[in-house]
């Protein structure tokens, strides 16, 4: 499989602090990369360093072929890199439809522009925009919902909302963040089909942050595994379950919670 995205070398401090130290890793395409790491490890710092929400003090990411490093969070999403977030992160006061149409727009500083159909914007050029809606609608059991406010839906609803504001774009990178948390165990066993099928569904390569490590295990091609903001193990799920380093990080932490 050819790269997506490469990370060489990234380090995110704030002040005194380093978040993230010497970072590398690459995703190809296609690939569902996990990221896990026990709690201060610094894995959503890195993951809004790659969605660029955390400025880099060092080091570069290059994305689809083009350095992104110097590119903000809406220039990246434009790019076809999307993102969840841990706290699900909807206009609440809006319906399922208007939330999916805010997704069509790249630009995260004036989402209400994408009401407006002739500024939406596509990472892949889709010439259709509400087909695009509609299929998301129908793969996400969402139609019935269409017109529901997203604060009268369940928790595990407003996260299926929120995985196809960033499908409705069709990202090239989509980047979950804690997916599974509030949910039920038939919830995340219904979720955990959903991203099985969705490098193959919607040509998209996954970057995953979970802290239900079985899921991790299950799912994923690679996990990458963070302490103190760096890389201390990367591999299969096996060869990590099995990494002394990682039973050491993770010592008075269950590994498999």
């Amino acid at each position: 499989m050819s790269s997506l995205l490469t990370v060489e070398n990234v380090t995110v401090q704030f002040g005194g602090l380093v978040a993230v130290d010497k970072v590398s890793l690459t995703i190809a395409e296609g690939e569902i990369r996990g990221l896990i790491g026990p709690n201060g490890a610094g894995k959503t710092t890195l993951f809004n360093a790659i969605s660029g929400l955390a400025p880099t003090r060092s080091g570069r990411m290059i994305f689809a072929g083009a350095d992104v490093t110097a590119l903000g969070a809406p220039d990246r999403a434009a790019r076809g890199i999307r993102r969840t977030f841990q706290t699900v992160q909807l206009v609440q006061s809006m319906t399922v439809f208007e939330n999916l149409l805010l997704g069509l727009h790249s630009r995260a500083d004036n989402p209400l522009a994408a009401l407006f159909v002739g500024h939406a914007v596509n990472a892949r050029g889709a010439t259709d925009p509400m087909a695009t809606i509609t299929r998301v609608l129908d793969y996400l059991d969402l139609a019935p919902r269409v017109d529901h406010l997203v604060s009268t839906l369940s928790i595990a609803e407003q996260r299926y909302v929120e995985i196809g504001q960033a499908l409705v774009a069709s990202p090239r990178l989509l980047m979950l963040d804690e997916p599974t948390a509030g949910l039920s165990p038939a919830q995340v066993a219904r979720l955990d089909d959903l991203i099985a099928r969705l490098p193959a569904d919607w040509n998209v390569s996954i970057v995953l942050v979970e802290h239900v490590i079985p899921l991790v295990v299950k799912l994923c091609h690679r996990i990458t595994v963070l302490d103190r903001g760096r890389v201390i193990a990367e591999g299969t799920g096996e060869q990590i379950e099995n990494d002394p380093a990682v039973q050491e990080a993770y010592l008075g932490e269950r590994l498999n919670a």
